[in-house]
């Protein structure tokens, strides 16, 4: 498991020194000038950097490891929320690498995902579209959410290649190549399979590096409340994000219509959240 305090400082600590999240290789400062190195982006960008130096060294001395290969995918077809900045890190990384015709596809399969979920697994889709409580969310994705007859759209769907990698969420980093053990007894009766290709349980743990403790650093960029109440802004799937973006943003493009999760620093941008709708 990662040193808390050590991943907290690596996490937190900002700098325009550092790369661009947007993956162009050059650093912050010269490349998106108005973004904020204190930006919940920019905090989350380097949360993933955590998760890849918490994987890789893991791997670099473990001899066994999990069956992940590049062009599987199995996973990619699972139905999984993302957190708003998650997603527009998405579309900033498509942005720079992406045509504006695999930009316009990816919004189309999108509403292609969503015909098909109303039809195939109509609660979830009734969940996804109308408006709930964080219970009803979770409560929903318990009873009803699983493999989904379609997969993400920003896969390659001939190589089974995530045509995001570098940017993809937190989710899609820690599914498969770590776990989650806090040590309680009910987690050492869970057999559950990851999936199709690995084990869960005691095997899964044996084989990938406990991430624990990242959860906590996680959940303080995804978890934005917003007004008086403190409700928690909802996450979705990416189809649904680029749903919602294509009917109510910026229209089929990469285009972000505010950069609030960008620019400005996270305490500014979470007291504007808290303010929202006063």
């Amino acid at each position: 498991m990662p040193n808390t305090s050590e991943a907290k400082a690596r996490t937190t600590n900002p700098s325009d020194d550092e790369p661009c999240f947007c993956g162009s290789g050059r650093k912050l400062r010269s490349c998106h000038k108005t973004a904020s190195p204190d930006s919940r982006a920019a905090h989350m960008t380097r949360l993933y950097r955590e998760v890849e130096r918490t994987i890789e060294s893991y791997r670099a001395d473990s001899p066994k490891q999990p069956p992940c290969r590049e062009g599987c995918g199995a996973c990619c077809s699972d139905y999984f929320p993302v957190s708003q900045v998650e997603f527009e890190l998405l579309l900033v990384y498509m942005e720079r690498h992406w045509s504006r015709a695999e930009i316009e596809e990816a919004f189309d399969r999108a509403e292609e995902n969503l015909l098909l979920l109303e039809r195939e697994n109509p609660q979830m889709h009734a969940s996804l579209t109308h408006p709930v409580d964080r219970k009803g969310e979770l409560d929903a994705v318990r009873h009803h959410a699983g493999r989904n007859s379609f997969p993400c759209p920003l896969l390659d769907r001939e190589k089974g290649r995530c045509r995001v990698y570098p940017a993809r969420p937190f989710l899609c980093r820690t599914h498969g190549s770590s776990h989650t053990f806090y040590g309680s007894w009910r987690e050492r009766l869970q057999p559950e399979r990851v999936c199709e290709h690995i084990d869960g349980g005691r095997s899964h743990r044996k084989i990938t590096p406990n991430v624990a403790d990242l959860w906590p650093l996680y959940e303080e960029l995804a978890d934005v409340r917003v007004g008086a109440r403190r409700r928690l802004l909802r996450q979705y799937p990416i189809f649904y994000w680029l749903v919602l973006y294509g009917r109510h943003g910026s229209g089929r493009t990469a285009e972000l219509g505010s950069r609030d999760n960008f620019d400005l620093p996270l305490s500014e941008h979470n007291a504007r959240m808290a303010a929202h709708g006063e």
